[in-house]
């Protein structure tokens, strides 16, 4: 094996590990598992992460959410408000959906508190929430209280992730459409009144 072909062996693993863990939890993968899904061995998988937490870890970390977050989303300021929260709910939204395997992973395993997860999950979290809060003071400057907001619009983006693994066959563009529209109503509609 030469040094060029690791990182494309380590990305495999990797990718690999996800589908495992949310297909059957963190705790139930085994890296014997693993290294037969890879067609490697065991001393392979073990010289990429030293044990199943830093793959784990790694297996989220992989995704690079705060680099993710860094880069605001490029809204129109001229649009009104309303727009601007509906269209920074749908970036968010659609981000999650490209991201199903490692949502359900974290949530699945998070709901069982699961030892394995839940400081990858509390690191996870650490990231997105300021992310977010950027996000909304930079796209739309009528939210006073951009931090408090971004609660609200996780807390819409996980709802509306855990009604897309109850009820599959739900168009995501609707569940996203009635998720914004709730947005509205309580970060900007609630505040005129």
């Amino acid at each position: 094996m030469t040094a060029t072909t690791r990182p494309n062996q380590r990305e495999r693993i990797l990718d690999v590990a996800l589908a495992l863990m949310s297909e059957h939890g963190a705790s139930k993968m085994s890296m014997r598992q693993l290294a037969r899904d890879c067609d490697l061995n065991v001393a392979a998988i073990y010289h990429y992460f030293e044990s199943k937490d830093a793959l784990l870890a790694a297996v989220v970390d992989e995704r690079r959410y705060g680099s993710r977050l860094a880069d605001v989303p490029d809204i129109d300021p001229s649009q009104p408000p309303e727009h601007r929260l509906r269209e920074l709910f749908g970036y968010t939204w659609q981000g999650a959906l490209e991201e199903a395997p490692i949502w359900r992973l974290l949530l699945g395993e998070g709901l069982r508190n699961e030892p394995t997860v839940m400081p990858v999950g509390r690191q996870l979290l650490d990231v997105l929430h300021p992310g977010l809060t950027a996000w909304i003071g930079a796209a739309i400057p009528e939210i006073a209280q951009p931090d408090a907001a971004a609660n609200v619009v996780l807390g819409a983006m996980f709802t509306g992730f855990i009604t897309h693994i109850f009820d599959p066959d739900r168009a995501t563009a609707d569940l996203e459409s009635e998720l914004a529209d709730a947005l509205v109503l309580v970060l900007l509609e609630s505040r005129a009144h």
